[in-house]
């Protein structure tokens, strides 16, 4: 990126995803640039403002209170009608004898979105009314760490997917807590598109200027570049603990892939989820469920449940063995392609959860007698242990080094 160097507004930024030193600008419209090397997005203006986002965030943030204790779902059958609150999901799930599914629904979807949005709220408003506690730099890298695992934008797929497949059998109600819980969803979306996180950076201390360049290392959480000197000591901006590159990426990465490959047949083989089909239960595979979607025309959703628990797991563990090897072999062939299938992985593998969700949205619910109810499948909890493990390894890969160990080529 070429840039006038008096320009106060330009900043030397060092690209997360191949580790390139460059010039950027601050957002002032609609700028739209990349890396002069892997092309990933260092700077993409259209459409933020802070203020959108801390309106967006604090909103979410009060409609997860009534989300939480308000009337979720009802379904009624046979003159039995049975109501749930949020939270009764990680209780059924419990309860049942799936206390890793419980564990994994209380922290996705009850603890960490409200501990997002509050973070992120504290340290907008804190920016807006000009204050600078010392605590900003430490929230909003807890805001940023809490992004990938904040699920409430795939519980909301998780529950319109449940609600059509129960539709099918029962009358089902949607209550006051799930319009709360579907219009958070919606806010937390244009809360992370509204969202310049660079731009907080700098509103929160400024970045180095182009005279800092030399000899410089990036933290990984804010890209402040700081001195070499600075390697494993505390980040001045966001406190983190400063390091050239992840420690150990790819051996924690093929080693937290190896687990994920190993639980992914069991997660496939094995029935995921029991449901009352024509007053029939019926269990289901994770492809099984895909062709009961099909069957009963619902080819959108069939399509939806496809690409989120069949695509994505394999396109993660393929994308990120190929990314992983290639570090290995020190190939510097196709780095771009690489960088940029990383960095797909890297945003679309939450989405894998919305089968687990879906079986943790209907199991309150559905326990109506011994032909009409719904339970968790032996699949379920292999199955959501894929998804995070794959996360995991994505978090712990770092891209830079594919780069470094090709020697910084560009094929």
């Amino acid at each position: 990126m070429n840039c006038r160097k008096n320009n106060p507004a330009i900043s030397i930024i060092g690209c997360p995803n191949c580790g390139l030193l460059q010039e950027a600008t601050e957002c002032a419209g609609s700028e739209l640039a990349f890396c002069s090397r892997c092309r990933t997005p260092l700077v993409h203006c259209t459409g933020k403002s802070l203020d959108v986002a801390l309106a967006c965030a604090s909103a979410t943030l009060m409609l997860l209170i009534p989300a939480t204790f308000e009337p979720f779902l009802t379904t009624s059958a046979f003159g039995v009608t049975h109501s749930s609150i949020l939270p009764s999901s990680a209780f059924a799930l419990w309860q049942e004898g799936w206390p890793l599914l419980g564990i994994v629904f209380f922290l996705f979807v009850l603890l960490f979105p409200p501990m997002r949005f509050a973070a992120l709220a504290a340290v907008l408003l804190a920016i807006r009314i000009g204050t600078q506690p010392r605590w900003l730099g430490p929230v909003f890298r807890l805001a940023n760490a809490l992004q990938t695992w904040a699920m409430l934008d795939v519980f909301f797929l998780g529950m319109a997917v449940a609600y059509v497949r129960l539709h099918v059998s029962i009358l089902v109600t949607i209550d006051a807590g799930a319009v709360c819980f579907i219009a958070a969803a919606v806010l937390s979306l244009i809360t992370r598109a509204a969202l310049d996180k660079r731009r907080v950076w700098r509103l929160i201390a400024p970045d180095a200027d182009s005279g800092v360049a030399d000899a410089s290392i990036v933290c990984l959480s804010c890209d402040l570049l700081v001195s070499k000197e600075s390697e494993q000591s505390h980040c001045p901006r966001c406190g983190a603990i400063v390091r050239a590159r992840r420690p150990d990426s790819v051996s924690r990465t093929i080693a937290l892939l190896m687990a994920a490959v190993l639980l992914y047949f069991p997660a496939n083989l094995y029935p995921i989820a029991t449901i009352p089909i024509d007053f029939t239960p019926t269990a289901y595979t994770v492809f099984g469920g895909i062709i009961d979607l099909s069957k009963s025309r619902l080819i959108g959703l069939a399509l939806l449940v496809f690409v989120a628990s069949f695509a994505i797991p394999i396109l993660k563990m393929a994308g990120l063995s190929w990314c992983a090897s290639s570090s290995m072999r020190r190939s510097n062939k196709r780095l771009i392609g690489k960088t940029w299938v990383y960095r797909l992985i890297e945003e679309i593998g939450r989405w894998s959860m919305i089968d687990p969700f879906t079986i943790a949205c209907f199991i309150p619910v559905m326990d109506f007698n011994s032909l009409l109810y719904g339970r968790a499948g032996p699949a379920a909890t292999p199955f959501a242990a894929v998804v995070i493990l794959t996360t995991l390894a994505v978090k712990s890969f770092d891209p830079r080094q594919m780069w470094d160990r090709a020697g910084n080529s560009s094929g």
